[in-house]
């Protein structure tokens, strides 16, 4: 800030709370990744990402629906794993299942989840 600018010191803050805020959020980022779905606009380096975020949006009343198709027991898999963050020990204990068990619900349930979206059946 030696030339009273202090743009740099912000832009350095900023890019130190996107880092937070992306680690923070992994499982999140997995999981959107494995459903192909867009990446969270904050990922992108371009203005046009919005579009792609508009886009994901209106991907909710299929997701909705295609939740809603799922098995029960994999539904409550991937809420506590995706939703609520939970490591797979977790899920497991709370689904009174093995971790293998949670892994296997939490992967199907994705899996089927991705078919949907993209058109196909599970």
């Amino acid at each position: 800030m030696a030339d009273g600018s202090g743009a740099p010191w912000l832009f350095g803050i900023a890019r130190n709370l996107l880092r937070q805020y992306h680690k923070h959020n992994r499982i999140e980022s997995a999981a959107r990744e494995r459903l192909g779905l867009p990446a969270a606009f904050s990922d992108c380096e371009e203005y046009d990402a919005v579009d792609e975020r508009l886009e994901a949006g209106s991907l909710a009343p299929a997701l909705r629906l295609a939740l809603r198709a799922l098995p029960r027991e994999q539904r409550r898999a991937l809420e506590l794993r995706i939703v609520h963050q939970l490591e797979y020990d977790e899920v497991a204990g709370a689904l009174g299942c093995s971790q293998n068990a949670a892994r296997l619900r939490v992967s199907r349930a994705l899996r089927s989840l991705g078919l949907k979206l993209n058109g196909a059946e599970a």
